[in-house]
């Protein structure tokens, strides 16, 4: 059997061809080693870059629910500190309650009352009306609404019920508002033209607003106190400040902890796929380096070879 001859061209042609290939997985660990990333395209791991989109997709979402949480937790810690300053100003209005009821002052103290109990009904108005930023914390979806506006008819409620929810994970959300009229109620009057006093509509009136004037109704009439009415006032705050003020901190409470809660998860999380994405997608530098000197050897070889090659191949001209 004849032996298989192969001449100087083909040998060139086959070396050149296997040179290319080399000098492509050399010019590969190049860019790995410079630029740390061994997988920049589907083409170089298409299995291992389809999970690097994935990974990518999951800490962009992540991104966001911590974002929203973020958000969502500074806006409850304002919506707490509001309640507990309401909380105060509403004490107050019961301890002024429990000295004016023992119905030892006289007159003129009565009406330095009147203007204390005044001033800290302006106080609770002003607080049901605090704003987050540009939002109104208590008006519901009606954000740019002051919950609470008084005119010659009371203090109604003007946001609505609806829910401002926060997206926390996928496919969850949480309420993070309070409605207004929920914790504090409203305050229905009629008022007499002649005199200012006002009538109280204990039908259409509610809550903690509705407690707060009916003292200030009790009251108005410095020589003419009503002293029962003021009693029952004391039964109806301290039940607000129990059921309404407390209860909406606890609530807030607990959801701002749950949020903190889900935070740190999502903290560990990030760690997780960080970490999981480098396994994927980061140069192993010992061993690309070795690689590298490898190919580097055996790029070097090739050409020597191609060099006498091609030596030969002009000695057939000669």
């Amino acid at each position: 059997m004849a032996a298989l001859s192969i001449s100087p061209a083909q040998l060139n042609k086959m070396l050149s061809s296997q040179l290319s290939k080399t000098q492509d997985k050399f010019n590969k660990l190049t860019a790995q080693i410079i630029s740390g990333v061994k997988i920049s395209s589907m083409k170089d791991d298409a299995v291992a870059a389809k999970s690097i989109i994935k990974t990518d997709n999951e800490l962009a979402d992540i991104a966001t629910y911590k974002s929203n949480l973020s958000s969502a937790g500074i806006e409850l810690s304002q919506t707490d500190s509001t309640l507990a300053s309401v909380n105060d100003q509403l004490q107050k209005v019961y301890d002024l309650a429990m000295t004016v009821s023992n119905g030892t002052a006289g007159a003129t103290q009565i009406e330095a009352y009147k203007q204390e109990l005044d001033s800290l009904i302006d106080n609770v108005k002003r607080l049901a009306n605090t704003q987050y930023g540009d939002i109104y914390l208590f008006s519901g979806t009606r954000t740019t609404t002051p919950p609470y506006v008084e005119d010659s008819t009371g203090l109604a409620y003007g946001g609505d019920s609806g829910a401002r929810n926060a997206l926390i994970a996928d496919n969850k959300s949480e309420q993070i508002n309070l409605i207004g009229e929920d914790v504090f109620g409203k305050a229905l009057y009629t008022k007499d033209d002649e005199t200012g006093y006002i009538t109280v509509d204990s039908a259409a009136s509610s809550g903690i607003f509705a407690s707060l004037y009916k003292m200030k109704e009790a009251m108005q009439d410095t020589s003419n106190v009503n002293y029962d009415s003021i009693k029952e006032v004391m039964g109806s705050l301290k039940n607000g400040m129990d059921n309404k003020i407390t209860a909406s901190r606890t609530k807030v409470g607990v959801l701002g902890s749950s949020f903190e809660d889900m935070n740190t998860a999502y903290d560990n999380d990030v760690l997780n796929l960080t970490q999981l994405k480098s396994n994927l997608q980061d140069t192993d530098l010992p061993s690309a380096i070795s690689d590298w000197y490898s190919v580097y050897q055996s790029m070097q070889a090739s050409y020597s070879m191609m060099s006498q090659t091609m030596d030969i191949s002009l000695l057939n001209y000669i």
